[in-house]
């Protein structure tokens, strides 16, 4: 009984805790979209592509889709700032010699956790962040999969963490995998958002 006793107090100190995540992420009015953070990133079944050209030159196409959207509008905000600058460096500076695989490698909680922490700072410094977190472009099976991140900008605490996935949009190599953003942050304005919202009861 003392045991029960003892954990009580740590099992109400949690759920307080997760109750204040859970507000910073929904009923936070503002957020700053860092964009999509490509350094773990792996892209299966390119190996007719150049690692360097999807480093130099795909990863910035594809963050540009994000800020082509709406993205207020996807997290329901009133306001996003766009402050992708940072990541843009990260992505620019990623090894290459790891880029091209031939399996899934699946990103952990503590992987994750581990890369928010590494995230270059932002103009702002308090309040709640968002980044999706690349895990794979899968040409063989045609899925994207995704992480998507929020964070408290200040202590770099994960808040809310989503998997995510999407089939490419064909054609070309940047084209396809842009159109795969494109169903992510669509899905997440149409029917992942509110799922999520409610799945945290708030």
């Amino acid at each position: 009984m003392k045991k029960y006793t003892l954990l009580l107090p740590i099992i109400i100190c949690v759920l307080a805790l997760s109750a204040q995540d859970t507000k910073l992420v929904f009923g936070s009015p503002t957020v700053v979209w860092y964009g999509m953070d490509f350094t773990k990133l792996k892209m299966i079944g390119f190996k007719d592509e150049s690692p360097h050209t999807i480093r130099d030159q795909y990863f910035k196409e594809w963050n540009a889709v994000t800020l082509s959207m709406d993205l207020a509008k996807v997290f329901k905000k009133n306001t996003v700032a766009n402050d992708v600058k940072g990541v843009t460096q990260i992505n620019g500076a990623r090894e290459t010699d790891a880029l091209l695989a031939d399996a899934e490698v699946e990103l952990s909680k503590a992987d994750i956790a581990a890369e928010v922490k590494l995230l270059p700072p932002s103009q702002q410094k308090k309040g709640l962040a968002v980044v999706f977190i690349g895990q794979s472009f899968n040409k063989t099976a045609d899925l994207a999969t995704v992480h998507v991140v929020f964070f408290n900008i200040e202590t770099r605490e994960v808040l809310w963490s989503k998997k995510v996935t999407a089939k490419s949009s064909g054609g070309t190599t940047s084209k396809a995998w842009a159109g795969a953003m494109k169903t992510i942050i669509t899905n997440i304005d149409k029917k992942d958002f509110a799922a999520w919202k409610k799945e945290a009861n708030y």
